[in-house]
């Protein structure tokens, strides 16, 4: 539908056009620390992950040691007496910029949590079982971190498309749409104006012209 170029809808279109060119900023203004962020995140995730890859290595080695000490069987029995006795995890959330980000947790009722191995009595234990417990942990908290990291980076990544697709439409699309409409109006109601004053120049003339012809009559 055409727009009628009245003052009203020039006021009005005036706002939006304020009110898209504020929101356009403050989209790119949070684009901008989501960016940021996500980039720090993802120097973390490099980082640890690369920490996590050396640890599962030194853990693997470990495990060897003790396959070795207890033996496959052994090894089968301490796993399948664990069967379903599986650590706690907690995920919460997290806002940043208007964005709930992930955290995962274990979970805080320690007497819950249980190591894979720790069905072996104080006798049984040794010091390669106690290394392959304390490089367990290590690796098994790593993984965690990694997880959450990942998962905000990937939550990161799509608001930013998110935010870009807002950004895009409101620089390509509304904010050109709007300045044509305002100028259209302004145009519009300016050559309404000339003509006006024109017919008004017209009439004024028309009617010294009648006062002249009446006084020389």
């Amino acid at each position: 539908a055409e727009i009628a170029p009245t003052r009203t809808n020039l006021l009005e279109y005036k706002e939006q056009l304020e009110f898209s060119i504020e929101g356009h900023d403050l989209l790119e203004e949070k684009r901008e620390v989501l960016v940021m962020h996500l980039l720090e995140i993802s120097e973390l995730v490099k980082e640890k992950r690369k920490v996590f890859e050396e640890k599962l290595r030194k853990l693997y080695h470990q495990f060897k040691l003790l396959k070795l000490e207890f033996g496959e069987i052994g090894i089968r029995k301490i796993l399948l007496s664990n069967t379903g006795k599986t650590d706690r995890i907690k995920i919460t959330e997290k806002g940043v910029m208007g964005l709930n980000l992930p955290q995962i947790r274990r979970s805080v009722e320690k007497s819950e949590e249980r190591f894979f191995f720790d069905v072996l009595t104080g006798f049984e234990r040794t010091r390669i079982y106690d290394k392959f417990k304390r490089e367990w942990e290590e690796v098994y908290n790593l993984l965690i971190d990694v997880a959450e990291l990942e998962a905000k980076a990937w939550k990161l990544a799509y608001e930013i498309k998110k935010t870009q697709r807002r950004v895009n439409a409101l620089e390509h699309i509304f904010i050109p749409e709007f300045k044509e409409i305002i100028k259209y109006i302004q145009e519009s109601l300016e050559e309404r104006e000339r003509e006006s004053f024109f017919q008004m120049k017209r009439v004024k003339l028309n009617k010294e012209k009648q006062m002249k012809g009446g006084v020389s009559g």
